[in-house]
């Protein structure tokens, strides 16, 4: 009997370090987001289906957002490369667009206030991939603060956007 705690705990670092392996080694914005809305429904108990990922260029303030009611989620194009960039760490640049995608999709759930969706990102993020993971410094930290050298790349709004065709697939019941 004495055993299960221990087996609860061997459960949950694994299935936690399989979260951040995930998070870490990501090759497209689906997987991150797949991933996203999973953490969140167990979290939570809450899910969305049919969002819509569109990459713009913005100024390096935002990193994303999300209108209400709408089914689109924009993440700022000009942050991701200028982190591929600045750390060259496709980790890096994979836990800032999963702390941005988490962060839009709260909104997108219905979480207004802009304050209360940073501190819900960062506990979620806490609890499902352990307090040391970059994850929830970004969910809680100014990035520019992080990355100074985001601040030099002065990116301009743009009328160019791009749509990503292969998100929140889980949703989709036919071939895109």
């Amino acid at each position: 009997m004495n055993d299960r705690p221990d087996e609860f705990f061997s459960a949950s670092r694994a299935l936690m370090q399989e979260r951040r392996r995930r998070v870490d080694t990501a090759q497209d914005f689906d997987e991150l987001f797949e991933l996203v809305k999973r953490i969140v429904e167990e979290e939570l108990g809450r899910h969305r289906a049919g969002l819509t990922l569109v990459l713009a260029s913005m100024t390096e303030e935002v990193g994303g957002f999300h209108q209400m009611g709408a089914n689109v989620i924009v993440v700022n194009k000009s942050l991701i490369d200028g982190l591929l960039w600045a750390t060259k760490s496709p980790r890096e640049v994979n836990a800032f667009i999963f702390m941005v995608l988490m962060h839009e999709y709260l909104h997108s759930l219905g979480y207004i206030d802009e304050k209360e969706v940073r501190n819900l990102a960062q506990e979620i993020c806490r609890n499902s991939l352990g307090k040391d993971h970059p994850t929830v410094k970004l969910a809680s930290s100014d990035w520019l603060e992080m990355y100074p050298q985001l601040r030099s790349m002065n990116q301009p709004n743009s009328n160019h956007f791009e749509v990503v065709r292969k998100f929140d697939s889980s949703s989709t019941s036919y071939i895109r």
